[in-house]
């Protein structure tokens, strides 16, 4: 039985494509087939093809112009690759020597972070009775904005921590008033919104590959008995101008 739709390849290959900058239908595939390791029918080979059924749905993305990758992902028909929009502004604004540098380590970053189901420790979170609240009140809030906003896409909306288990590097996927992917991670407090929070290195790892799509969501002053809290959402581009870091353990505070 088939596990994967193609809306669900989609959202994973836009995350594929903005954490290596750069690849061909060639890689993609194979990454992705390391990354969701399709099972079942999904890795049946087509009748009179060498595609299996899984990889035949990653060329599906091109061929039926799917919204989701092809609203994220920018297309270059020069070198036949997939290029992220960071990418993309990176080959205009830098020397092609300095670009290249520059996508090398993209890619080594890339190649240590999998976004897997991960028993770390927990010292750089909240509470996980509070965390777990706090994720609930901003899912519900992405369910209601999206389905205003981009009802097309509200079944896409994810609340992945639950769903996958920790360890992605964000809690929720959901969409913005673009119609483009976002990547939640939420970070709750009872106290002020200036508490300082705590990211693992496999969230900050998250952040630095998906800076322009990543969203810091603060729940703040949230009250368990009720359910009740307010939420600030900070944008990845937004990150190092709003909050300072405490590199060891990467606290997170906001400037004075």
């Amino acid at each position: 039985m088939s596990r994967y739709t193609e809306s669900k390849i989609a959202v994973e290959a836009v995350k594929v494509v903005e954490e290596y900058g750069e690849l061909s239908m060639g890689e993609l595939i194979e990454i992705l087939i390391q990354r969701m390791q399709p099972t079942g029918h999904d890795i049946e080979i087509i009748a009179n093809r060498n595609d299996s059924y899984f990889s035949q749905k990653v060329r599906n993305l091109r061929s039926h112009s799917n919204k989701i990758f092809f609203n994220n992902v920018y297309y270059d028909e020069v070198i036949d690759k997939y290029v992220s929009y960071e990418c993309k502004k990176m080959k205009v604004n830098l020397d092609e020597k300095v670009y290249v540098e520059e996508l090398g380590q993209k890619k080594n970053k890339a190649t240590i972070f999998y976004a897997r189901k991960l028993d770390y420790e927990r010292i750089n979170r909240e509470r996980k009775l509070i965390g777990n609240a706090g994720e609930e009140l901003v899912y519900k809030a992405q369910i209601k904005f999206v389905k205003e906003c981009a009802p097309e896409y509200l079944k896409s909306v994810r609340h992945v921590s639950k769903l996958d288990g920790d360890g992605a590097g964000y809690d929720i996927c959901s969409f913005n008033a673009d119609k483009k992917l976002v990547y939640i991670e939420v970070k709750s407090t009872t106290g002020k919104k200036e508490t300082p929070f705590y990211m693992t290195s496999t969230e900050y790892a998250f952040f630095e590959l998906h800076k322009d799509n990543y969203i810091i969501a603060r729940v703040y002053e949230f009250d368990m008995n009720t359910k009740v809290g307010k939420i600030e959402y900070v944008s990845g581009t937004d990150f190092e101008g709003v909050f300072e870091k405490e590199v060891s353990a990467y606290k997170i505070i906001y400037k004075k």
